[in-house]
């Protein structure tokens, strides 16, 4: 066999053994991080076919709850968003997700939620069970002012949900 042939299975054998944890199985092992069993979720609930205004909302919606930075359409300019909820987010305390309720597998929040896509979701859980929520069905209207009072509504509702964290 040649060299090059024996280097490229070595190779390969190396990365196996290490991409399924051979190598060390007490990292393998490693349990992950343990769900608060009080915590906050913000979802965004989209369809696979997003317009300009619902990318808008999911952008907006991420970066009021994790922070980031977003463009403001009007003028162009790019305005950093500081995350508010650093320390919950650091504690698992507070997530966010987007979600697409056309998977077949997520058709189910649009019942659970009482609502229809394209709109986030505050959600509180406890061991498991959702406690409340609420659609935050306002960020249509708020979405063509300014960024500043989309971040406001969408960052005081979070807050009122994690007083009790």
């Amino acid at each position: 066999m040649s060299n090059k042939l024996i280097h490229t299975i070595l190779l390969l054998s190396i990365t196996f053994i290490c991409a399924f944890g051979l190598i060390n199985p007490v990292l393998a092992a490693t349990p992950a991080p343990a769900v608060p069993s009080h915590r906050i979720q913000v979802y965004y609930l989209h369809n696979t076919f997003r317009c300009f205004s619902c990318n808008s909302i999911g952008d907006l919606t991420q970066a009021a709850v994790l922070g980031g930075v977003v463009e403001n359409p009007a003028t162009g300019e790019k305005n950093t968003i500081k995350p508010a909820f650093q320390k919950l987010i650091d504690q698992g305390k507070l997530s966010f997700a987007a979600v697409n309720v056309d998977d077949p597998e997520n058709h189910h929040f649009l019942t659970d939620f009482h609502t229809r896509s394209k709109f986030p979701v505050v959600v509180e859980i406890k061991n498991g069970k959702i406690v409340r929520y609420k659609v935050l069905d306002k960020v249509w209207k708020l979405l063509h002012g300014p960024q500043d009072k989309f971040i406001s509504y969408i960052q005081k509702n979070v807050s009122d949900f994690t007083k009790g964290l």
